[in-house]
């Protein structure tokens, strides 16, 4: 009996782990797609993002609404805008995703005016589930190499340069 109990818990814990990797990308193919009309389905009323904070108007947002706001205002800064992942990893209540993000910066994103460039880059999504929907988000993005591809940062001085241009030709050769 014992052994039905351990195969039956692990049978468990699997089905949630599925289950929670299955809500993370529901909220991926929201930002892929930018169909946000199901996001309270899968994106929690006290849903909290992390990576909100910095703007003082949109740190004040929370639940569905701060979702669907960060999916219109990513969609509208860049075109051709696509999360691909790489790897989902799942423990407990939260999720990890491994994502390359790709697109073009057509549109103001959050005060930088468009450049026209394209941007590849790798990123690491953490969410928390909570009561089946999303309640949590932070990410870990190479900001300095999307930054770079932007053209919104360089070199501080010429003696830097060289290392600045090396670094550019890593991006390019996707290093």
């Amino acid at each position: 009996m014992a052994e039905y109990w351990i195969i039956s818990m692990s049978t468990q814990r699997q089905q949630v782990t599925e289950k929670n990797i299955e809500i993370a990308r529901r909220s991926i193919q929201a930002l892929n797609t930018g169909d946000v009309t199901k996001a309270s389905e899968f994106m929690h009323p006290d849903y909290f993002n992390h990576e909100s904070q910095a703007s003082p108007e949109r740190a004040k947002l929370r639940g569905p609404s701060e979702f669907i706001d960060t999916v219109q205002k990513l969609r509208a800064a860049f075109s051709d805008l696509h999360y691909e992942e790489q790897e989902s990893i799942a423990s407990n209540d939260k999720v990890v995703s491994i994502m390359t993000v790709t697109g073009r910066h057509t549109g103001d994103f959050f005060g930088i005016p468009p450049s026209g460039r394209s941007f590849s880059y790798q990123a690491a999504h953490i969410v928390r589930i909570a009561d089946g929907k999303i309640i949590e988000h932070r990410a870990i993005r190479d900001d300095l190499k999307f930054m770079m591809q932007l053209g919104v940062i360089g070199a501080a001085s010429p003696q830097y340069e060289p290392i600045f241009n090396a670094w550019k030709g890593m991006i390019k050769k996707g290093g």
